[in-house]
């Protein structure tokens, strides 16, 4: 595995990055999740997005250059269209990722933990942004005709509503146990 295994202050601080955040993706990392008998490579992510156990989401962030689309783990309660980037991801249990090490995105590979929880990202954005190139308008056309009818139909004040309604329970579940 490349990257960081992570360190015993993980478990200390039970994910708090997995739970600001899913870890983002790098393009070999989709790469190995498609299913290559689908097609054209838009259809192969649309697929890949739109898996019932949907890990996945398309995100976006602007520097200078422009902006740059890439894939990231989904939050728990939402779609695979990214919006504002706040949530638990997925695959963050009571245990820590469910992801086997050799599975984890590129994101959660190379974040170095610290003891002071001072982490470091080593897939730096710039990085992000080269390696996302050439799937740049792919992605933003999946997002932003995605974007548009969840928009219109209200499947993202529903996914807030499941992802506060979701922190509500853990809060109330979470007051038995102190």
């Amino acid at each position: 595995m490349q990257g960081y295994k992570p360190g015993a202050e993980c478990s200390e601080c039970k994910g708090q990055c997995c739970k600001d955040k899913g870890c983002s993706l790098a393009p070999e990392d989709m790469l190995k999740a498609l299913n290559k008998e689908d097609g054209e490579l838009r259809d192969q992510i649309l697929t890949l997005l739109n898996d019932e156990n949907g890990l996945y989401a398309i995100d976006y962030f602007s520097e200078e250059a422009g902006t740059c689309f890439y894939l990231r783990m989904r939050h728990k309660c939402y779609n695979f269209i990214g919006v504002d980037a706040m949530g638990e991801c997925v695959a963050l249990t009571e245990t820590g990722c469910s992801l086997s090490p050799e599975k984890r995105p590129k994101g959660g590979r190379y974040l170095e933990s610290k003891p002071d929880r001072q982490c470091v990202q080593h897939y730096s954005r710039e990085q992000m942004c080269t390696d996302w190139a050439p799937y740049s308008d792919i992605l933003k056309s999946i997002w932003k005709e995605y974007h548009a009818k969840f928009e219109e139909d209200g499947t993202f004040d529903k996914c807030d509503d499941a992802y506060f309604a979701w922190l509500k329970e853990k809060r109330e579940k979470n007051k038995d146990f102190l």
